[in-house]
């Protein structure tokens, strides 16, 4: 009996996928850098996607039916994958869920000023510039902060982004 191309690309997608997505967390998890490793697990499992995916449907199928297969796969696994990086860093980077979380913890409530303390601080904006710079989006130039030419590509797809949506100056 043979299984349908697209029945076998969406299942080769999503299975792969769950298991990037259990090896990205326990990399994370056991201390791996972040996104060097999103990216190495990522390959590696939309590496497993293609191959799985071109396999089962060769196994019945012509070149024609195994290209298509192959491109539904690859196509579900990348929509996967972009629904995940922003929930990601949501969790990760998110003022907002981190101030729920220390809420949270400190028994569902803080003053003001200890607020203000912990997410207006200096010690926010050194985190901030560390992630960039380790980005390579930025690079100190004596007492001062230059974007890179990564970084300006970063800013100018962002800056369209914001004109495309209305959203005006500010972060």
């Amino acid at each position: 009996m043979t299984s349908s191309p697209a029945l076998v690309a969406l299942v080769a997608a999503t299975a792969w996928f769950l298991v990037f997505f259990f090896v990205h967390v326990g990399g994370v998890r056991a201390g791996f850098e972040n996104a060097r490793w999103l990216l190495i697990s990522y390959a590696a499992s939309f590496l497993g996607t293609l191959v799985t995916a071109i396999v089962l449907t060769a196994w019945y199928h012509g070149v024609q039916t195994i290209l298509l297969a192959a491109t539904m796969a690859a196509l579900t696994s990348a929509c996967l994958f972009a629904l995940y990086v922003p929930a990601l860093y949501t969790v990760l980077t998110s003022l907002s869920v981190q101030n729920m979380m220390l809420l949270r913890r400190r028994g569902g409530a803080l003053s003001e000023a200890e607020l203000y303390n912990r997410f207006a601080s200096c010690k926010i904006m050194e985190q901030r510039l560390a992630t960039l710079l380790g980005s390579g989006y930025v690079a100190p130039e004596g007492p001062f902060y230059r974007l890179t030419p990564r970084g300006r590509m970063i800013a100018k797809f962002f800056r369209l982004v914001k004109i495309l949506w209305n959203l005006g100056p500010g972060g």
